[in-house]
């Protein structure tokens, strides 16, 4: 399992590296270090967790919406690198996300009622005890 630091770091260099595919045309490398992160990502309770699964939850839903083709909704195709930089900028700081955007949509505790993938995503890192034993 990561530590907090550690998450954080990586989200912040998947995020930027995502927002520069994306900006170059290559949405296939959007989201390819996802699973490995999530897989890893550190449990408990510690308040500053929250941004890091907020961060999570966006980025699955970047990835989430160029596997869908880019639906039409509240964040139009070209937003989304700008909103990832957004969002490594304040975890790189260790603070708080910021963008209102990301937060009303990505967000579980302030809006319980969010979309089923953010609940579904939310409720796989709740349930996970611990480390992952290697077989």
């Amino acid at each position: 399992m990561l530590t907090y630091s550690a998450a954080r770091d990586m989200l912040v260099e998947q995020l930027r590296a995502d927002a520069r595919a994306h900006a170059a045309g290559h949405h296939d490398e959007i989201g390819r270090r996802f699973d490995h992160l999530e897989h890893h990502f550190p449990t408990g309770t510690e308040p500053e967790l929250g941004r890091l699964h907020i961060a999570l939850a966006f980025w699955d839903g970047w990835i989430y919406a160029r596997n869908y083709g880019w639906p039409r909704g509240p964040i139009a195709p070209d937003e989304w690198p700008a909103l990832a930089e957004e969002v490594a900028v304040d975890l790189e700081h260790d603070r708080e996300i910021s963008s209102p955007i990301v937060l009303t949509h990505f967000d579980l505790v302030a809006h319980p009622k969010l979309n089923e993938r953010v609940q579904t995503l939310a409720l796989r890192l709740r349930r996970r005890e611990g480390p992952i034993e290697a077989s």
